[in-house]
């Protein structure tokens, strides 16, 4: 945690602690409309025709430093065959079974429908155009 704060600590406000677990929730709002993934997409230089590669790219550096945390601390990465899976009851399970008081429990992965977007041509304005969608 603290080289966590140290590496953001222009960003961070203030630190909670506490004897419970800390569940941190967020949103990259900016993304979740096509306009803002539109506007992301311009300030970090992505053009249309390469956004399947560098979120790919993206995806796979979040999952390996993910992966590569469970490791050094020798903590399970489990597949879950579905999103129905009750996940925090499988995560109480592992942390009761290892004994885990504090830190990383488990990695859960897992395949589970969302919105996200696609990239495909637009004739009548004869360009390409990112468009949101179920996958």
């Amino acid at each position: 945690m603290d080289q966590f704060i140290q590496q953001h600590e222009k960003k961070v406000i203030g630190v909670l602690n506490g004897f419970d677990r800390l569940v941190l929730c967020g949103s990259l709002r900016m993304l979740s409309f096509t306009a803002g993934m539109m506007e992301f997409l311009s300030v970090m230089r992505v053009l249309l025709k390469d956004f399947g590669e560098y979120v790919e790219k993206t995806t796979m550096r979040l999952k390996e430093a993910s992966y590569e945390a469970a490791k050094r601390l020798d903590r399970p990465i489990i597949y879950l065959p579905s999103s129905n899976t009750r996940k925090e009851k499988l995560a109480r399970k592992t942390m009761q079974t290892d004994g885990i008081k504090k830190g990383l429990i488990c990695i859960l992965t897992c395949v589970e429908p969302c919105i996200s977007y696609k990239v495909e041509p637009n004739p009548k304005l004869k360009k390409l155009v990112l468009s949101p969608g179920e996958r």
